[in-house]
């Protein structure tokens, strides 16, 4: 039972971690936006939004990759895994909830790789909210005649 108990506080606190470094991407491009729509910058013409949009979705990818780099780090960290590639194979396959089994966690370790897929379903999650309120922006100045 301490293995188990370990293994959730090492994922528990990695977790912490995960939401707050992804909380501040999240901070950066709503900061971006609300700042690009308040100069007016936002709603004036489709590239200009569309600049927008994939700088949004850049920042968030560069996010998801980080949280699956991060947890790649603690299976090195843990001694779980002994190579970088394949602790960032297996955490990517967790993180999506891919999970095609090729690189199986030991018993004392396994309960992280359920918690590494519900962060990233609950930060893929979070995403498509980023996302979409970006985009339900955008589409509210263009139709209040904020453009040409």
């Amino acid at each position: 039972m301490p293995n188990v108990l370990a293994a959730l506080a090492i994922g528990l606190i990695m977790l912490m971690c995960s939401m707050l470094s992804y909380g501040i991407a999240t901070t950066l491009i709503v900061q971006l936006g609300v700042r690009l729509i308040d100069t007016g910058y936002a709603g004036v013409s489709f590239w200009k939004n569309t600049s927008i949009m994939t700088f949004a979705l850049l920042i968030t990818a560069a996010a998801h990759l980080a949280q699956i780099a991060l947890w790649a780090i603690l299976f090195l960290l843990v001694g779980e895994i002994s190579t970088f590639d394949r602790a960032l194979y297996l955490s990517a396959q967790n993180y999506t909830a891919l999970g095609y089994g090729d690189i199986v966690l030991s018993a004392h370790w396994r309960l992280l790789g359920p918690l590494e897929a519900i962060n990233g379903l609950l930060l893929f999650g979070l995403s498509t909210a980023v996302m979409f309120a970006v985009l339900s922006r955008l589409v509210a100045n263009r139709l209040q005649g904020n453009a040409p």
